[in-house]
């Protein structure tokens, strides 16, 4: 089955959520490595914390003691990271709390002089500098601490823990105590997960709800095209011959630019199509006169057979009107061909080569009776802008017109210049000529000045001639002969330069 492809409104979507869904996992990996990081900074800061308070309750005189370590422990059991896990060592004696949390191997319950074995955790305050002594405001509360409170990484009950350590002298007590807090790392684990879960419930809520609201943003957007589609698909059910979209005030501005395209496109093929329209009329109209003088003559050579005087005559006939005809197709299928070719890709050209050899080719073809010069003004090639084929298609078309309507005896000139304007052919021959009034109308296909006695054609060499002239941008223009009479065509072509 054939995949239907995505509709505008999905490709848009997707354009939007699919970098939005990259930024949402972005920002959620970094606010999942800051979390995590903040986390495993709270923990530590609640152990140091708790291992300090413990450590100074145990520093309290004896008759303190009793009643400020259980307050301690009910402290950190209340908190809101609660921490249950300690141990309180004297040597291989524990004091108080739980047993599988031992001291490591290098405790030793007798001081031998050496302070923090092991370096003390600093945590980082980044909005005020407290002046601490190892890790205490009072450096009386540090004095009898031998090693200050420090994280390690260790086991409780199987199971991987962190632990925050501190060994000092009780007071009135000579031997050393281990005072140890501990929490599971999966409880820290657990609570990154839950978190982790939180943000992409948030991440993906959000994502839902942003392409929820571009949707409908959206399809609200895209209306003025279903409005345009609208008046298109009316216009298909009504089979109208013109088809005009309507842009009214509400009509968005970036929407206003296709409607005035999409309506000069409808223009232009509706008078391409009247044009094709015409132009077959009209071929068919033409050619039904030789095919019409080739069917008669036919029926007279069939009645009175080829001898006779009026058979003579027919044979005569027929290939003039076939000659007729051929001519109408060949200029037909130029006509088209010099149309449909679309826009050509121009290049320097020798203009003078192109119409000397063109004007040499048409004087060895013409009558005797027919005089053609070629004339050049100035030394040297004369380079213009266009194509080499169709300039010579070009001026051998209007040369091959002025052979058939100069007069008898007549003469037909080229004459090339080149002024500041660009390379310049003029076309000049002494026939009838068109009068000024008519000189716009020989330019449409067909169209022949009648009631003159001229030699029939078929109203297509100007019309020919103009397309070719402007497929290379070139001018072309008529006036009167240089002599007075005839007419001369004159070609400006583009300045090589």
């Amino acid at each position: 089955m054939r995949r239907l492809p995505p509709s505008l409104r999905f490709r848009l979507t997707a354009a939007v959520l699919l970098p939005l869904t990259g930024l949402v996992l972005f920002f959620g990996i970094i606010t999942t490595l800051v979390a995590r990081n903040n986390e495993a900074d709270t923990v530590d800061r609640v152990l140091i914390g708790s291992v300090r308070t413990l450590s100074l309750a145990y520093n309290s005189p004896a008759a303190d003691r009793e009643r400020l370590i259980p307050l301690a422990v009910h402290l950190l059991k209340r908190r809101a990271r609660p921490v249950v896990h300690y141990s309180v060592w004297r040597g291989d004696r524990l004091i108080a709390g739980d047993a599988a949390l031992r001291p490591p191997a290098d405790y030793s319950p007798v001081d031998d002089g050496t302070i923090d074995r092991h370096p003390p955790t600093v945590f980082t305050n980044a909005y005020r500098q407290t002046r601490l002594v190892r890790g205490y405001l009072d450096p009386a509360d540090a004095r009898a601490v031998t090693q200050a409170a420090y994280l390690r990484d260790g086991t409780l009950h199987g199971k991987p823990a962190r632990i925050a350590m501190e060994i000092r002298r009780a007071h009135g007590d000579d031997q050393l105590i281990a005072i140890q807090i501990a929490d599971y790392v999966d409880d820290r684990l657990a609570h990154e997960r839950a978190f982790l879960r939180q943000v992409l419930m948030i991440g993906l809520t959000a994502l839902f709800v942003t392409g929820l609201l571009f949707w409908l943003a959206i399809r609200w957007g895209l209306r003025p095209l279903g409005t345009l589609t609208e008046q298109v698909e009316a216009a298909r059910r009504a089979a109208s011959p013109s088809v005009r979209l309507d842009a009214d005030e509400a009509t968005p501005t970036e929407i206003r630019p296709f409607v005035a395209a999409f309506n000069g496109l409808m223009a232009r093929l509706e008078r391409a199509s009247e044009s094709l329209r015409q132009f077959t009329s009209n071929a068919s109209h033409q050619m039904r006169t030789p095919l019409a003088v080739v069917r008669v003559q036919l029926d007279v050579l069939e009645r009175y057979g080829p001898q006779s005087r009026q058979g003579q005559a027919a044979l005569t006939d027929i290939p003039h009107a076939i000659d007729t005809l051929e001519q109408l197709l060949r200029q037909l299928i130029a006509l088209a061909r010099s149309e449909d070719q679309g826009m050509i890709s121009v290049q320097p050209f020798d203009l003078a080569d192109i119409a000397a050899g063109v004007t040499g080719e048409r004087a060895a073809q013409a009558s005797a009776d027919r005089a053609i010069s070629y004339e050049k003004e100035g030394e040297g090639p004369v380079m213009a802008m266009g194509q080499p084929t169709l300039a010579a298609e070009l001026i051998g078309n209007l040369l091959d017109n002025a052979i058939r309507y100069s007069r008898p005896g007549g003469m037909v000139s080229v004459r090339l210049t080149n002024d500041a304007r660009g390379p310049l052919v003029e076309i000049d021959d002494d026939g009838p000529g068109i009068p000024e009034a008519e000189r716009e109308k020989v330019w449409d296909r067909f169209y022949r000045i009648q009631g003159r006695g001229q030699p029939s054609g078929t109203g297509l060499g100007l019309p020919i001639a103009r397309a070719l002239a402007q497929r290379m941008g070139a001018e072309i223009e008529l006036a009167d002969g240089r002599s007075g009479r005839g007419l001369c065509v004159t070609v400006r072509f583009l300045r090589a330069d």
